[in-house]
């Protein structure tokens, strides 16, 4: 055998070692030191399209001056003079798309029954599934959709109502799968408003119902997550004219990577060498409480996500796999390294091994609340079906997985 086949030999012996030795670890490896990779976000501001729908149920909104057309000019107004976008393009919206131009002032002067009536399309039902998918068949990468609505389900005479709202739910839940695939990084928000109505409200069977008193309305805002947080950032949900933002919505897609480490001098423990971040050793009990007691703490950015604070430290929206950890979680002290919460675990005796906890995707209870299941009577601040709107926007978001992320940590 000449020296070439022997040193071939011994460099695919050594390979092979080698690759066995990685296969040991790599499961846990996998799981601890998971390493995110960068986002592309688009680096020029983005186009906002404004829909709002015009179906004869909004002609009670748009009658005289209202909060509902306050609240729309001004929020439109603070997006266009905060140098979020350079382009803002306005659109009526039923059974089809019918633009308006770009004059935010001009635009909410003419928001009128009249203006309404003579725009075209099929006000006489409201398809909401189709809104929705006409919406986003026209949105490319770097534009924000910005959708206005009484957000209430018409199926019309004759219809079941029951077969109908799920039927609208499943179509939701397409539209928007079918875009995520295109857009993965896509997150939306809805904002649930008030305002007086003064027309006829139609309930389920097409009856005409006259009311003069307040009624929900919805904005959808709909982009790629990185656009909807600076956006939020430069025109704060507080800034909502007409009474303000009563629920809000909000949901990206999960099992996303996030920045997080464990705090140094939180316990009784060694940070790891080699992982610092995920993995500690030598965990013992301390008696900083009246017992000894195991105890440590995490920093995390959760800031990726579009949830609030209300949301964020409410502990039954996450899960932990080690019931014998009491976990609390609490603000950062400090932002200096990007971390925005402290994720607080303690025990009363030791424990080894991965720990991991999720922030679990959950639709907020404020949607059951104000879903009106019968639609047959107007009743002040429900609305008829939205529950399935939601429903089918979530179920698009975590089919995959139920987590926006999970944190991994490693006891030795």
């Amino acid at each position: 055998m000449n020296n070439t086949i022997i040193n071939l030999l011994a460099i695919l012996l050594l390979l092979t070692t080698c690759s066995n030795n990685k296969k040991k670890g790599s499961t846990l490896a996998a799981n601890v030191n998971r390493e995110s990779k960068p986002e592309i976000v688009p680096s020029i501001k983005p186009t906002v399209k404004v829909y709002i729908e015009n179906s004869g149920s909004m002609d009670g909104y748009v009658k005289g001056t209202t909060e509902f057309e306050q609240t729309v000019y001004n929020y439109l107004s603070d997006i266009k003079i905060s140098d979020f976008t350079d382009s803002l393009n306005l659109y009526y919206v039923n059974s089809k798309i019918i633009p308006q131009g770009s004059d935010i002032s001009d635009f909410i002067e003419k928001l009128e029954p009249s203006t309404f009536s003579i725009k075209g399309g099929n006000r006489g039902t409201s398809d909401i599934s189709n809104v929705l998918k006409s919406v986003l068949s026209e949105m490319k990468n770097n534009e924000i959709a910005i959708l206005v609505t009484d957000g209430i389900f018409s199926p019309g005479k004759g219809k079941n109502a029951g077969e109908y709202l799920v039927n609208q739910q499943i179509g939701i839940k397409n539209t928007m799968a079918e875009y995520l695939k295109l857009y993965p990084n896509t997150a939306v928000k809805m904002y649930q408003l008030a305002s007086r109505f003064d027309g006829l409200f139609f309930n389920r069977e097409d009856t005409k119902i006259y009311i003069n008193s307040q009624r929900p309305f919805f904005i959808w805002v709909i982009g790629h997550v990185e656009q909807l947080k600076k956006l939020c950032s430069k025109v704060p949900d507080s800034k909502f004219k007409g009474g303000g933002a009563k629920n809000i919505f909000s949901i990206t897609t999960g099992n996303k990577i996030i920045n997080y480490a464990f705090k140094n001098g939180s316990g009784n423990f060694d940070l790891d060498h080699y992982s610092p971040k995920t993995t500690i050793n030598n965990l013992g009990t301390d008696s900083k409480g009246k017992t000894e007691t195991v105890r440590f703490s995490v920093n995390a950015d959760l800031s990726g996500f579009l949830l609030d604070d209300n949301y964020l430290l409410n502990i039954s929206n996450y899960e932990i796999n080690n019931k014998d950890f009491n976990f609390t979680i609490s603000k950062a002290l400090s932002n200096n390294f990007g971390y925005t919460h402290l994720l607080n675990f303690s025990s009363t005796r030791v424990h080894k091994g991965i720990v991991s906890i999720k922030l679990k995707t959950k639709i907020p209870k404020w949607v059951e609340a104000v879903n009106d299941d019968d639609g047959l009577q107007q009743i002040p601040d429900k609305t008829y079906g939205i529950k399935y709107q939601i429903q089918g926007v979530y179920e698009a978001f975590s089919r995959n997985n139920d987590f926006y992320t999970e944190i991994i940590l490693n006891i030795k």
